[in-house]
């Protein structure tokens, strides 16, 4: 039975680092892409408002079916819909196909994102394996994005890698997770004799306090994110004066970085405490904020970034994957739903604070982050304390 579990965890490690690189290709290029094809920049944002509102809906949706699907299906067919939607992208220049294809991707991307890590509950339930998830996950985003970054313009015989390229990368790479996802075999267990209803899995989920503080914790720490990371290649070029092209190298440096933070992380704070955890990631990003509003320089801004961007991907598995592990396998898929929609409006609230508080004054949405952060980071403290009483 191990065997066969390790097996199944492995096949889903490969899908997901195939879904992920794939991601990294296309997500990061697709508006370059978009600009291409001859859209401006405020239609390319509509869009991907559209399809953000659009997946939080449709994330919603199927929370209320989620007791009654199989979460393997769900998966297999975002990757299906997302292979389909940029095949439909390489084959067309109808500008409706365009966005309609454009929207399902996206869609498609939220989907899988939401439904993989219940599935790989199924297999497995350990921090040792939300640390392998979450580490798969940047390495082949970076990857992906750092690969198609340096072959830009660079020719093969008469062919000159540009941003269809990519689309082709992409596709491929989406294709072959779909088909190494049909060698897995893992059983959707349920645990209860009696089939749970949407109301009891509600129920079960919200009824416990510290269940509802993460939920309400994760719109607190997507809106203190969105606040400075949701522009960032705005504030980059037009508050920092960074070029575009410097932008994109500093971003994806701090992004490597930040995954060798990380791997020594795991390495070596195994047994760190999650209130000790939360300190590190969240007080330092507090802490950096605060000195760029203090300071209102280019220095102060650009440090409090690269602590942002250094601390966004250590200790995940202590600060999230520790509390995802407190519900049950057969409300993983529900709540995993329930928390991007909640995570989805943080963003959306994120970002429409920071437009506010760049038209008053470009220091103060440093501060509205470190104050919002600072929150988070109380909150995580005092769950911690009621999960050592779990």
């Amino acid at each position: 039975m191990k065997e066969k579990n390790t097996k199944n965890e492995n096949i889903l490690m490969i899908v997901y680092a195939l879904v992920c690189f794939s991601m990294g290709v296309w997500s990061n290029y697709r508006q370059l892409w978009l600009s291409e094809a001859g859209f401006s920049v405020t239609e390319i944002s509509r869009i991907f408002s559209v399809a953000l509102i659009c997946s939080a809906i449709i994330s919603f949706i199927i929370s209320i079916f989620s007791v009654k699907v199989k979460v393997k299906n769900v998966v297999f067919l975002s990757i299906i819909f997302r292979s389909i939607s940029m095949l439909m992208l390489f084959a067309t220049k109808d500008i409706f196909l365009i966005k309609a294809s454009t929207l399902l991707c996206i869609m498609s991307d939220v989907i899988f994102m939401v439904s993989f890590y219940p599935m790989l509950t199924f297999v497995t339930m350990s921090d040792e394996s939300y640390r392998r998830k979450t580490l798969i996950e940047y390495i082949a985003k970076d990857v992906g994005i750092i690969s198609c970054g340096l072959l830009f313009g660079v020719s093969f015989g008469k062919y000159i890698f540009d941003y269809n390229t990519c689309l082709i990368i992409a596709i491929i790479s989406c294709i072959l997770s779909g088909f190494i996802l049909l060698f897995f075999n893992g059983e959707e267990k349920h645990t209860k004799k009696e089939k749970l209803t949407l109301k009891k899995s509600f129920k079960e989920i919200l009824s416990s306090k510290i269940n509802r503080l993460f939920l309400y914790n994760q719109l607190i720490i997507n809106i203190s994110y969105a606040v400075i990371f949701d522009l960032i290649m705005i504030i980059l070029t037009e508050y920092i004066s960074f070029e575009v092209s410097f932008a994109s190298v500093f971003i994806i440096v701090c992004n490597v970085l930040a995954n060798m933070i990380n791997i020594l992380i795991n390495k070596y704070g195994k047994n760190m405490s999650l209130k000790v955890s939360a300190i590190v990631k969240f007080g330092t990003r507090t802490l950096g904020y605060i000195v760029a509003f203090i300071l209102n320089n280019w220095t102060g801004f650009v440090l409090a970034i690269v602590i942002g961007l250094l601390t966004s991907r250590m200790l995940e598995d202590k600060v999230t994957g520790s509390f995802l592990q407190l519900i049950n396998e057969e409300n993983q898929f529900l709540h995993s739903n329930i928390r991007y929609f909640i995570s989805c409006i943080g963003e959306g609230i994120g970002a429409f604070i920071a437009g506010i508080l760049l038209s008053v004054s470009f220091k103060y949405i440093f501060l509205g982050a470190a104050i919002l952060t600072f929150v988070q980071t109380i909150i995580q403290i005092y769950m911690s304390k009621l999960k050592e009483k779990c």
